[in-house]
């Protein structure tokens, strides 16, 4: 049988724990008072005593990606500034300019930085290009602008379209 193929809690790894005294009948009269088996009640205070860590990388970006949409769907000073100070934040962290962070993170949140800039450019390009009509697109696709350039002159029945 393969482990796709197995329960969850056959694949959880197995652990025999030895208790003082009494400490087993608390935890499953506590358990059994809000419902739960003895298992899921010490994994559930384990769990919330020795909490996953979280990675610096995947922080940072849930900030700036948070930021960034609060600050495009509410039209909030205060927003605009809580962006624009934790883009900054990261930024100086990225650059040298704020203290007391080591290399290896300073080198990791500025190869991310510069991963996200990346990403943001694109979504942005991508936008921008959405929103072109055909003619815009076309005129970039040839010259990479969209700049239009109309002679006031010509009379519109005689284009060419």
């Amino acid at each position: 049988m393969s482990d796709k193929d197995k329960y969850p809690s056959e694949l959880a790894e197995r652990f025999q724990l030895r208790l003082p005294v009494g400490l087993r009948d608390r935890i499953k009269a506590y358990a059994e008072k809000h419902g739960r088996s003895m298992n899921t009640e010490i994994v559930r205070l384990l769990e919330r005593e020795f909490p996953e860590p979280w990675p610096l990388a995947t922080q940072i970006t849930q900030l700036v990606t948070l930021s960034t949409a609060l600050k495009e769907a509410i039209e909030d000073q205060s927003l605009n500034n809580l962006g624009d100070t934790l883009l900054q934040t990261v930024k100086g962290v990225a650059s040298g300019r704020v203290l007391g962070v080591d290399d290896a993170t300073r080198q990791a949140v500025a190869n991310w930085l510069i991963e996200w800039e990346e990403q943001f450019e694109e979504r942005q390009r991508d936008d921008y290009e959405m929103s072109l009509d055909e003619e815009e697109q076309q005129t970039l696709d040839r010259a990479g602008i969209t700049a239009k350039f109309i002679d006031p002159f010509e009379d519109p029945k005689n284009s060419d379209d």
